[in-house]
């Protein structure tokens, strides 16, 4: 009797014990994290102004972002660092910084050299390093999570044409790439290649000139004309298609800085691009409103920036905690500037969101009905 007393109380104690130690381990979004951001401030250096500008423009989106998700019950010890875009200066950051190595998240630096140092740090601790505003090819064959906000210009024209598949699904695309053979590049073929990985049906191209989309077009389907160049030739070739034939036309964010163009020759007009802040947007005037309150003036491109990747970061380790991106991989999240849909490429994670928008009596619209 006395043993089984004694066992009974030992069992218990071990129920007790484990309730304890179940209450200690934080649930995603009870946890307190902590994040290193890591940024050339360059203070003290006033040859370095523009860079200093910048990444004060994307502090200031990180700190309306944690109080934004503050307020929704995120707990995060935030620790600024500057790294003075020199990398010996890195180097001391991450030796001398209390308990880096215990750390949720590295964002940034910005710099390959800079990233190079961190991108060591976090293979030997195991800590996701996200590259804020370049993309950053891995150089180390090491399983830790490396997360590109960004594509380079070959791969973003490849999710381009993944992006039109989606999108147009029902649609005959055709794209016009105008360029004289010298200066072609390969986002023709990009392009191809990432609409083709997604629909069983190809793509086909021509130069607009001597080839033309009316002569390639099958009369049966809705024609969509992707443009991949820059220039104010391909942008006319774009204005008078669509005015000739029921086409859509999809080019280039950049045509909308063309000098002296007749914005309302534009029109009815698609764009892509990987970043877009509609000034009639709710969405915007909400920020804008906030941001006045806070800082004064009017929100810059790259606050908008530092605001939806903290957002967006937080969020996830909220949700997931620190191997949030495999549960967040190949799904859109919508952002203020651009949509979040990170893939995996090789050894490394990158974003191949983009935005759909078109135009209208000199206003952006988002094609949200699109995705």
């Amino acid at each position: 009797m006395i043993k089984k007393a004694i066992i009974c109380s030992l069992i218990l104690l071990f129920v007790l014990e484990q309730a304890k130690a179940n209450a200690v381990k934080a649930l995603p979004f009870e946890k307190e994290y902590r994040v290193a951001l890591m940024l050339p401030f360059c203070l003290g250096n006033p040859d370095k102004w523009k860079v200093r500008d910048i990444m004060a423009d994307y502090y200031e989106g990180v700190e309306m972002a944690v109080a934004a998700m503050e307020a929704q019950g995120l707990k995060m010890q935030l620790t600024v660092l500057d790294t003075k875009q020199d990398s010996l200066e890195v180097i001391r950051l991450l030796k001398e910084t209390p308990d880096l190595a215990q750390y949720d998240l590295i964002i940034g630096p910005v710099y390959d050299n800079e990233l190079f140092e961190v991108e060591k740090f976090c293979s030997v601790y195991n800590i996701p390093l996200v590259s804020p505003l370049r993309p950053y090819k891995k150089t180390l064959n090491t399983e830790f999570p490396l997360i590109n906000c960004s594509a380079t210009d070959s791969m973003q024209m490849y999710y381009n044409g993944q992006m039109v598949a989606n999108a147009f699904k029902n649609f005959q695309v055709v794209l016009v790439d105008d360029q004289v053979k010298a200066s072609k590049t390969y986002a023709a073929k990009q392009f191809k290649l990432g609409y083709e990985s997604i629909l069983n049906k190809p793509c086909t191209v021509v130069d607009g000139k001597v080839t033309t989309v009316a002569s390639v077009w099958n009369k049966k389907d809705s024609v969509l004309a992707f443009f991949p160049n820059k220039s104010s030739s391909s942008c006319n070739l774009a204005i008078g298609l669509s005015a000739s034939l029921p086409v859509i036309a999809l080019g280039p964010a950049e045509w909308l800085a063309i000098d002296r163009m007749n914005y309302g020759s534009l029109n009815g007009l698609y764009f892509y691009d990987t970043y877009s802040v509609p000034y009639n947007d709710t969405t915007y005037k909400q920020f804008r409103k906030q941001y006045r309150l806070k800082y004064g003036g009017d929100p810059e491109r790259y606050t908008f920036i530092g605001y939806d990747q903290f957002v967006f970061f937080s969020t996830a380790l909220m949700a997931f905690d620190t191997r949030f991106i495999d549960q967040v991989l190949n799904k859109s999240f919508r952002s203020t500037h651009r949509n979040f849909q990170f893939v995996k490429r090789g050894n490394v994670y990158e974003n191949a969101g983009t935005n759909l928008f078109y135009y209208q009596d000199y206003n952006l619209y988002k094609a949200l009905w699109r995705y």
